[in-house]
């Protein structure tokens, strides 16, 4: 289940004054209405780990203490619907670049990357 970001939410994750992608991650958990423990138990992993080792791996990449594997930030591409893109930004604005938006969304988006 992907659940779309609107135009507008986008928008204003990037005009948002400076947040962490954890930040990023549990407010668009928090947009679809779902607790942690709602997102641990609609993913699996690969190999397997038990409930309570997703809970604490989600909680500790929304609060920055372990960073996101690409094939987690997939996973909650499609549980929670975070845009990649918006992700990819504000990882890089954590190690200090300065990205554009148009850099990340593209010249294509021109609604949100002028």
């Amino acid at each position: 289940m992907t659940v779309a970001p609107s135009p507008a939410a986008l928008a204003a994750v990037i005009s948002a004054p400076s947040i962490s992608p954890g930040t990023y991650i549990r407010l668009r958990r928090e947009e679809v209405g779902l607790t942690i423990e709602n997102v641990a138990m609609m993913i699996e992993s690969d190999p397997p780990v038990g409930l309570s080792r997703r809970i604490e791996g989600l909680t500790m990449i929304e609060a920055d203490v372990e960073e996101i594997s690409l094939s987690t930030a997939m996973v909650l591409h499609e549980v929670i619907g975070i845009d990649l893109r918006i992700l990819a930004y504000w990882m890089a604005v954590a190690v200090g670049a300065t990205p554009t938006c148009t850099g990340i969304l593209g010249p294509s988006n021109a609604q949100l990357s002028a």
